[in-house]
């Protein structure tokens, strides 16, 4: 793994703006970068800044056998208009295999749902990191989001698969991500328009109520009402996934 002074290096990147701190990645890393997707409003600035870098670099989309048909159509959207070389990985397990194997539906467990995150999220974008020989991902966490992501750094590092991550609008505020989209007339995923600010697996995503957080309809099956819960799928090493 390259070495770098994390704290002299996000320094410089706080004085950059995003298509800068995303131009650096890449000039740092080469093709041993590349950006894992959600899909999310966050993921398509991110993807809509690799356009216009010109960056051939892999996007990485996990397609977990869950997602909203929505999310699927949003992918091809973003291939067909911006010609990005988007790459979707698949867990080991189709979803029934899985079932099978577990003798459950695991996301209907609070036991079950980190192992199922973990075997159809973050196993196949970790795998594919190391076997690629990748050592950063650029990603969409913003310190506004709370938690761990409130005490992140621009680039940090990720020990999964011995290199880095990137996160190039941690400082941008909802109304600056919203104001890019705008102006540059980018695609997002249609659910956002209809009460799903945050978009993650059909069966584990519900819309979110008035007055509620952003994060409210992520596994509302596995919580009481005014109970905690899970609040993030483990995906990104920050959020204390271990995985």
């Amino acid at each position: 793994m390259k070495r770098f002074n994390l704290e002299a290096i996000n320094r410089t990147l706080a004085e950059k703006n995003a298509v800068e701190r995303v131009a650096y990645g890449l000039e740092r890393f080469g093709q041993g970068a590349v950006l894992l997707s959600s899909m999310q409003k966050t993921a398509s600035v991110i993807m809509h800044i690799f356009h216009r870098l010109g960056a051939d670099n892999d996007i990485v989309f996990v397609d977990t056998g869950f997602h909203f048909h929505e999310t699927l159509s949003l992918r091809d959207s973003f291939m067909r208009k911006y010609k990005l070389n988007i790459m979707t990985l698949y867990p080991k397990l189709t979803p029934e295999q899985q079932e099978a194997e577990y003798n459950c539906k695991l996301y209907k467990t609070e036991k079950g749902q980190p192992v199922c995150c973990a075997q159809r999220k973050g196993k196949p974008f970790i795998d594919y990191m190391i076997q690629q020989g990748k050592q950063l991902a650029f990603g969409g966490l913003r310190k506004s989001e709370g938690e761990a992501r409130a005490n992140l750094g621009i680039l940090s590092e990720d020990p999964r698969f011995n290199g880095y991550r990137i996160n190039p609008i941690l400082d941008w505020t909802d109304e600056m991500v919203d104001a890019y989209l705008l102006e540059h007339e980018v695609l997002t995923h249609t659910m956002h328009s209809k009460g799903y600010p945050s978009v993650g697996c059909q069966c584990c995503t519900t819309p979110v109520k008035a007055g509620e957080d952003v994060r409210a309809g992520r596994w509302r099956h596995l919580r009481e009402e005014g109970e905690e819960g899970p609040v993030y799928c483990a995906m990104n090493y920050s959020d204390g996934s271990g995985i």
